[in-house]
């Protein structure tokens, strides 16, 4: 696959993660309507190692210093105003009740700042930003029965690690930082995969003690395969994706509280040659808060996709010849306190492919997130990432980012 067309499909299927806080709420009806969002923007500076850069054939720190446009990696500083992890975006929320049943209605569209052409690369100045409705859901239930959701959301492998990075309104690592797209990558691929948007019906257990369950089926997502030479896209399994975690989130008081949760997917796909492997994994996830420190850990393993996605996105997760699926696994670390209104913060990740693609990235994001009002987030980010591919070479990037996230 070119490096371009990777480029595209990375950018295309990263999306972010809208507050379900409302700037305003009125009422109509019986119904209470709700419109809130994001706008966000950073100044980032990507540095690209010389060396081996580009040498993965598309490892992910190598992918920060890609050029979508040209195919080429640059091995100079690269200077963009973009989004972060989250694109911005528009949410509209109605709910009511009725015969003692809690209703919601949910669609939040995304934006991305950074203008792209026809094709998807990095534009110019009459060039267009993309919007997509990334979240169309609605959610009925009650205490007693629990609550059911149905339509196009996050899934819950993965869902858990990202929310908390520190980088969820920063940048963490970049990505094709020369032609921006919708967002950058956070932490995805260096430590977690991305949980996707996802068509889906779940249903969660009613909340007792701070326990509760979620368990759902999702639209099946399409694997990658590989012989060795060309890559293609599987065929779901003939069944959908299943999902379900386990959380427990507690509050002790003087200022300790916090959350597990134990999260895992099975799905199956069908090789070109007849063959019905899996793709599933295992995911635990715990944070810890003590007045104004804060601490957090989570561990995944996956079989039939690589470091970033299911199924597999930069590598094939599954060998079309064998069957065999790629394994992967990572996890990451971070630490913040609060001085005030401002919160530091550390996190340190890593995430490898062990069999058919062997790759491992690392990743140390440090960061500083001033609330210069309650709307309103300073950031800066300073973050370094290597990609190595056994056999083949290293990649190194890193970057300097300022930029503000207005939150309404």
């Amino acid at each position: 696959m070119r490096k371009n067309q990777i480029s595209l499909m990375v950018t295309t299927i990263l999306a972010g993660f809208a507050s379900t806080a409302s700037a305003a709420t009125w009422q109509a009806g019986d119904w209470e309507l709700g419109l809130g969002g994001n706008v966000n923007t950073f100044y980032t500076v990507t540095n690209c190692d010389a060396g081996d850069l580009g040498a993965g054939g598309g490892t992910f720190a190598g992918l920060a210093c890609l050029d979508p446009d040209t195919g080429t990696f640059t091995g100079s500083d690269t200077h963009s105003v973009s989004n972060g992890l989250l694109p911005a975006s528009l949410n509209f929320s109605a709910k009511t009740k009725q015969n003692g049943y809690d209703l919601s209605g949910n669609v939040n569209v995304y934006y991305g700042i950074a203008s792209q052409d026809t094709n998807g690369l990095a534009g110019d100045a009459l060039d267009f930003s993309t919007v997509d409705a990334r979240q169309v859901y609605m959610t009925f239930g009650n205490e007693k029965m629990g609550t059911v959701k149905a339509g196009r959301d996050f899934g819950l492998f993965g869902f858990d690690p990202i929310i908390n990075d520190i980088s969820l309104v920063g940048n963490g690592a970049t990505f094709t930082a020369a032609g921006p797209g919708h967002t950058t990558l956070g932490g995805l691929g260096y430590g977690y995969v991305y949980t996707d948007r996802l068509a889906q019906i779940n249903w969660t257990t009613p909340k007792r003690g701070g326990a509760e369950a979620t368990i759902g089926v999702f639209n099946p997502v399409d694997g990658v395969e590989s012989d060795g030479v060309t890559a293609q896209s599987t065929a779901d399994g003939g069944q959908p994706g299943f999902h379900g975690r386990a959380s427990y989130d507690f509050d002790r008081g003087n200022g300790v509280k916090g959350r597990v949760s134990v999260t895992g997917i099975n799905q199956k796909v069908k090789l070109a040659n007849g063959n019905k492997p899996s793709i599933n994994g295992a995911e635990v996830f715990g944070k810890v808060d003590v007045n104004n420190l804060g601490l957090a850990a989570s561990y995944y393993q996956g079989k039939g996709m690589d470091t970033l996605g299911l199924g597999g996105i930069i590598f094939p997760g599954f060998d079309s010849t064998t069957g065999e699926a790629e394994k992967s696994k990572g996890g990451m670390v971070q630490a913040t306190y609060k001085v005030g209104k401002t919160k530091l913060g550390v996190n340190v990740a890593q995430s490898k492919q062990t069999n058919l693609t062997k790759v491992k990235n690392d990743k140390v994001t440090v960061g500083a997130y001033h609330n210069l009002t309650d709307s309103l987030t300073l950031v800066g980010e300073v973050s370094r990432q290597k990609s190595n591919l056994e056999g083949v070479g290293t990649d190194k990037s890193g970057s300097v980012a300022v930029g503000a996230m207005l939150s309404f």
